[in-house]
């Protein structure tokens, strides 16, 4: 806390807010619907932000509470809808499209997790939850493909050491998958922006 206000975690130039912050380790978060409203109010205008180009909200996945509430609560530039490509993930996705039309939210993309796997060893790749599932419900939809995002080993160890794999040298695929994203992504905000010359508030629904 700095006076009244949270002083958020940062580090590689990105400041960050979490739940996780303030539960104790083994703690389970189980709140009901105004609580989660409450949480939300407070991350917005509560924390010491600063100067932002942007404030992503990582949502969980589905048509929830929280979804309702950060809609209902500020003006957003968009919503992002990313999914795996198989078609449990992409039936849950597809109710999120909806609910975000019906509340009048630009939907600004769809992104592809854990799209493929290539093997560090042989460098075979595989379609492990399948491929495409994304793209195709983007096409569906009418609403632009961002790009896709492999299973990676090393995503999951740069995220643990705390070290963003996007940081990493311009040759890694990987790397250059999360620019690609993110370059796509920043020009479909830069669009709304000057469309609707609102704030530059996005949220992302996994």
């Amino acid at each position: 806390m700095k006076g009244d206000r949270i002083v958020p975690a940062e580090n590689f130039g990105v400041k960050a807010m979490s739940i996780g912050f303030l539960v104790k380790p083994g703690e389970a978060v189980i709140w009901r619907g105004p609580m989660l409203h409450k949480t939300i109010q407070q991350f917005l205008g509560e924390v010491r932000w600063g100067e932002l180009d942007y404030l992503i909200m990582d949502l969980p996945p589905g048509t929830g509470d929280i979804q309702l509430s950060l809609s209902q609560t500020i003006p957003l530039t968009g919503a992002v809808i990313v999914s795996t490509p198989q078609d449990v993930a992409l039936e849950v996705a597809s109710k999120a499209i909806l609910m975000f039309r019906k509340l009048k939210v630009r939907i600004l993309g769809i992104v592809e997790n854990m799209s493929y796997h290539t093997c560090a060893h042989c460098g075979q790749r595989e379609d492990i939850f399948g491929h495409g599932g994304a793209r195709e419900a983007s096409e569906k939809a009418e609403i632009p493909f961002l790009g896709e995002i492999p299973l990676d080993t090393r995503i999951r160890i740069t995220s643990d050491e705390g070290r963003p794999l996007a940081l990493e040298s311009a040759e890694s695929p990987v790397a250059r998958a999360f620019h690609e994203v993110g370059g796509r992504l920043a020009a479909r905000i830069s669009v709304a922006n000057a469309a609707a010359m609102g704030d530059e508030a996005v949220v992302m629904l996994k």
